[in-house]
């Protein structure tokens, strides 16, 4: 049936269903076009008839890749939009936030896999969120533009502070507590919770934080960002002094051609240090205590690797050295000690299982444990591993998050996460782990052995597998290897 809520905005109408108030597709800032492209987001203006939230909204403009079909889908710069899966009955419930992976470049609130009814069900207001991508999110135009483009490059993480107040202004309509609000994310979504953990104007917007697979470990210098735009103007033949005609390329057409602009180490988008949104790494912040007093739960996959392989053609008919190499220019030189630890003689499968080790572990695993090691200095820490294997990508990048939302049987999971009979005991798992955290703070759930908050010297991590367990400082030898390694660096 539909139901109707009132906002400081206006009223929202959405449908209710087994217990569950869905509202989609509610606009949370001003629509990012025209004159206000590339600008930091700005409030939405109050509406004065009922806003007919029953259907999802537009996506932000993307291109399709194959883990981003995006037929179907309406995109539009029109695009900052939420949305919200509530309890039916009841106040006052805890609130996650989830913003989406797709580093940086593809991907929304709105996808099946972030269905958000199990976490309703469970007591808990779930909040999907869209933000700018690709160049309309992330294009450094500050050395252009001046002081009214200075964030520019940061657009895409203003619109989640943006996102973030307002859920802070409006879900007590929709049943939440705006002083109980857990962010979360995975991937780039990952990297923002971690962003906007050591952001000023971020500060207070959230209680809790949770990083599935991603930490900010490397922001983009206004250096990089300025030659990237560079590159930008120039595939599309515009010249610098006349950079304002990006405001008459059509977005399709904008985020064509930055998708075709060869990536340099890992994402050519993502924050930027620019000064003003973000003024120091993200590693001087969080030893600074900027994220002092958020419970926090991160982990990592352990074949994260694996789920770029399968979207690479080529990869089965490389040679070893060949297979050496693109990973070197994929996920950044291996060096002597790493290439003696990772390759050491190995040949064929051998050699790919440990090149897969190598890649999660230098771009997502030791990230996280040592961001773990920092913040545990300031608030309660949960460190987890996704050891599962639940389809031929084995334990890879993403895959636990149908877990997680409950959402492995929709067809759009089941084609990476296939169907074994073991999925729902290892969802049941990890969506209760992450339903108490959100409620109070630590992931003890009852279908999980004890969880200890993690500490530099006992290193409790939980491994989610067909039967999970908490093993102490895992792959210890690993772990000290990258240790020594990026002392320097994180």
């Amino acid at each position: 049936m539909d139901v109707i809520v009132e906002t400081r905005y206006g009223k929202v109408m959405g449908r209710e269903e087994d217990g569950v108030r869905v509202f989609l597709g509610v606009p949370y800032a001003k629509a990012p076009q025209g004159e206000r492209r590339f600008l930091p987001p700005e409030p939405v203006e109050p509406w004065a008839d009922v806003l007919d939230a029953r259907a999802h909204g537009p996506i932000c403009p993307q291109v399709a890749n194959p883990l981003n079909p995006v037929d179907g889908f309406v995109q539009s710069e029109d695009c900052l939009r939420l949305n919200i899966y509530a309890p039916a009955e009841g106040t006052g419930h805890p609130v996650m936030v989830w913003i989406h992976g797709g580093a940086f470049v593809f991907g929304s609130g709105q996808s099946p896999w972030y269905d958000g009814r199990a976490f309703a069900r469970d007591g808990v207001v779930l909040v999907s969120i869209n933000y700018r991508l690709g160049p309309l999110g992330f294009l450094h135009l500050a050395h252009l533009g001046g002081e009214a483009y200075a964030s520019s490059g940061n657009a895409g993480i203003l619109d989640q502070v943006a996102a973030l107040t307002f859920v802070r202004d409006t879900i007590e309509a929709f049943g939440g507590d705006p002083n109980r609000v857990t962010v979360a994310g995975e991937s780039a979504g990952a990297w923002s919770v971690g962003t906007l953990l050591v952001m000023e104007s971020a500060r207070g917007l959230f209680q809790q934080a949770i990083l599935q697979s991603g930490i900010p470990f490397a922001y983009r210098t206004p250096e990089f960002a300025e030659w990237w735009t560079t590159q930008l103007l120039d595939a599309l033949g515009i010249n610098q002094a006349s950079w304002h005609r990006l405001f008459d390329v059509p977005a399709a057409d904008l985020v064509a051609a930055a998708a075709r602009i060869p990536a340099r180490d890992g994402l050519n988008l993502r924050p930027v240090l620019d000064g003003v949104t973000l003024t120091r790494s993200f590693w001087d912040a969080l030893r600074e205590g900027q994220a002092a007093h958020v419970p926090t739960l991160a982990g990592s996959n352990r074949e994260e690797l694996m789920l770029w392989m399968a979207r690479d053609p080529e990869w089965r008919t490389l040679s070893d050295e060949e297979r050496i190499a693109r990973v070197d220019r994929m996920w950044g030189p291996l060096g002597d000690r790493a290439r003696d630890y990772y390759v050491d003689g190995r040949t064929g499968d051998e050699l790919e299982t440990w090149l897969v080790r190598f890649a999660s572990m230098r771009s997502f695993t030791y990230p996280t444990i040592r961001a773990a090691e920092i913040q545990s200095e300031y608030a309660p820490v949960y460190l987890y591993r996704f050891d599962y294997r639940p389809s031929q990508l084995g334990a890879a990048h993403a895959l636990e998050i149908p877990f997680v939302f409950g959402t492995y049987a929709h067809p759009s999971a089941r084609v990476l996460v296939g169907d074994r009979p073991s999925h729902a005991a290892v969802s049941d798992a990890m969506h209760a782990a992450w339903v108490a955290f959100v409620r109070h703070g630590s992931p003890q759930a009852p279908h999980l052995p004890e969880w200890p908050t993690y500490d530099p010297k006992r290193r409790s991590t939980m491994i989610f597998d067909e039967t999970s367990r908490v093993e102490e400082d895992p792959d210890t030898a690993e772990r000290e290897l990258w240790s020594e390694m990026m002392s320097l660096s994180m």
